[in-house]
């Protein structure tokens, strides 16, 4: 019979840290080193694209645009503010009127999204989808409030153009019955 020998276990000494453990500490300070922190990443290698939400803050300011209505042409004023310490932009369309129409942009990590509350009595969201295509943003529905179905009429997509920086446009698309059933275009020169 062979007699194993057992090596005394090593001492083995721990000790107590206040805050985060030795062990998390480490494997934090080792993720921000290798690029593994989400944030350190996006810091490090920022999109080449340029932000849909960056643009639309370079908007700020009044707007005006013309609009074929039943009675004549309509001017149409577009005015578009900072708030909530630049986190978000808010569009007034036909401001101070009966007509005024709200829609909040924000940002949503690289997209960008929008809440629309129209006349219509509903408040479709809509989403960046893609980056940004040269000087065009591209909003497309996601959902809403305000309707029973997605089948009610609602605006369903926003293109925004950003011709230079003096002159804009506005591509609405509406949808009922769930398929499009308009798009209006609308170009607005800054004030």
């Amino acid at each position: 019979m062979v007699r194993q020998n057992n090596p005394r276990a090593p001492n083995v000494r721990t000790t107590t840290t206040r805050g985060i453990g030795p062990h998390v500490l480490l494997l934090l300070l080792g993720g921000s080193l290798w690029g593994l922190w989400p944030g350190q990443a996006m810091a490090e290698h920022p999109s080449p694209l340029p932000m849909p939400f960056e643009l639309v803050k370079t908007l700020v300011g009044t707007w005006h645009g013309n609009n074929q209505a039943l009675d004549g042409q309509e001017t149409i004023t577009v005015q578009y503010t900072l708030t909530a310490k630049g986190t978000a932009v808010i569009e007034r369309v036909f401001p101070g009127t009966p007509k005024e129409m709200v829609s909040i942009y924000t940002q949503d990590g690289h997209q960008m999204v929008m809440t629309h509350y129209c006349l219509l009595g509903n408040q479709p969201r809509m989403r960046t989808s893609r980056p940004v295509n040269g000087n065009a943003i591209t909003l497309s529905y996601i959902d809403g409030t305000g309707m029973r179905s997605v089948h009610d009429k609602h605006m369903h997509e926003l293109t925004l153009t950003l011709i230079d920086d003096r002159h804009i446009n506005h591509e609405w698309t509406v949808f009922e019955n769930g398929r499009e059933t308009i798009t209006q275009t609308f170009a607005f020169a800054r004030q």
